[in-house]
C-alpha cells in the first residue's frame, strides 16, 4: 500500500508535535493538532512566539546551519517550557526546498525534570511492594544515582565518573565553572524554598543553552560544572555569553534575580580535567571579587 495524499492528510494529525517552520523567518508554515490542542491558527506566526511565548528568537534554539549538524541530518534536543512546567525532546531536521529552507520538527512531551527527583522517591516507596516493576524501581535508583534531586542536572557522582571514564583522552576541552551568589543570605531572609528557585533556574539556563554533547554537574550547594568536550575557544566563550542571556531572561518577573559568578578554563588538550576544572574554579573566585567589588 502506498502513502498517497489522502493517508497523509489523516496520518498527519495522529503524530504527536509536528511542525514545518521557514528557517529564515521563523514563520510557521505548518502545526497538527497536538502543537495546537486549541484549533487556534498558529500558522503565519513567529514560532517563538507561538510556541514559547517569547518577543523575540529564542537563545537557546539551535542553529542547525553549523557544520556539526550538516542539512539533512536529524539534530536532538531538550526544551523545558516554563509556562507548563514541562520537558520536551525535540527532533529538529533541516531541508531545502526551492531553494528556501525549512525546518522540520517532532515534538515528544519527556515529563517535569525539575520535579522528576521528588516524585521518584514517592514512587519507589509505592513500588518496592511490587515485584513485576522491578525493571521500574531499578531505572529510578540508576537515575536516583547520577542526578541531582531537585535540579534534574547530573550529580558529583555522575561527575567524578565522568572525568573518570566518558571525557578522558579528549583532543579538546572548555570548562564554565558557576557559583551561585548570596544564596545563604537569600535562605536566610527568604527561606531555603526561594533559594530552591534559585538553584533550579541557574540549573535550567545552564540546562537549555548548554549545547549537543555539552554536560551540566551540580558538584555542590552552589556549584554547577559545564563540561564542553572537544570544543573551540571561540565555541566555549559563546556558550558562556549564552548561558547568562538565558538566564537574564528566565530572571524577569522574579522576586530574586539569579546573581552568578563564572569561570571559564580553555585547553587544547582535553587529558587533564581536573587541572582546567581547577582553573575555572579560580577564575569563577577572580570574577566573584570583581562582582562584589573585592580588589
Amino acid at each position: 500500500m502506498e502513502l498517497n495524499e489522502k493517508l497523509w492528510e489523516a496520518f498527519l494529525p495522529c503524530i504527536e508535535g509536528l511542525y514545518i517552520i521557514e528557517e529564515k523567518t521563523k514563520v510557521i508554515c505548518y502545526a497538527n493538532a497536538f502543537i495546537n490542542p486549541l484549533q487556534e491558527s498558529i500558522v503565519g506566526r513567529y514560532c517563538y512566539q507561538a510556541m514559547a511565548g517569547r518577543e523575540g528568537p529564542c537563545d537557546f534554539c539551535p542553529c542547525l546551519h553549523e557544520a556539526a549538524w550538516q542539512q539533512g541530518e536529524v539534530y536532538a534536543w531538550d526544551f523545558y517550557d516554563r509556562r507548563s512546567k514541562q520537558w520536551y525532546k525535540i527532533k529538529n531536521r533541516l531541508v531545502d526546498i526551492d531553494g528556501c529552507l525549512y525546518r522540520l520538527g517532532n515534538v515528544n512531551l519527556v515529563g517535569d525534570m525539575m520535579e522528576l527527583g521528588r516524585d521518584a522517591i514517592r514512587e519507589m516507596a509505592a513500588m518496592q511492594h511490587l515485584a513485576c516493576d522491578r525493571d521500574k524501581i531499578g531505572k529510578i535508583l540508576e537515575f536516583e544515582s547520577s542526578h541531582d534531586k531537585l535540579t534534574g542536572v547530573y550529580n558529583r557522582n555522575q561527575y567524578i565518573a565522568d572525568l573518570e571514564g566518558a571525557f578522558q583522552d579528549l583532543e579538546c576541552a572548555g570548562i564554565l565553572f558557576f557559583d551561585l551568589n548570596n544564596l545563604k543570605e537569600v535562605n536566610d531572609s527568604y527561606f531555603h524554598s526561594e533559594g530552591d528557585r534559585l538553584l533550579c533556574r541557574l540549573a535550567e539556563a545552564i540546562f537549555t543553552s548548554a549545547g549537543r554533547g555539552r554536560r551540566c554537574y551540580r558538584i555542590g550547594g552552589d556549584e554547577f560544572i559545564l563540561i564542553a568536550p572537544n570544543c573551540t575557544k571561540e565555541e566555549l566563550e559563546r556558550c558562556r555569553k549564552r548561558i547568562l542571556n538565558t538566564l537574564k531572561e528566565l530572571d524577569k518577573g522574579e522576586l530574586i534575580p539569579c546573581s552568578v559568578a563564572v569561570g571559564s578554563a580553555w585547553s587544547p588538550s582535553g587529558r587533564d580535567l581536573g587541572s582546567l576544572v581547577t582553573e575555572a574554579d579560580r577564575r569563577m573566585y577572580e570574577n566573584k571579587k570583581v562582582m562584589k567589588g573585592v580588589k
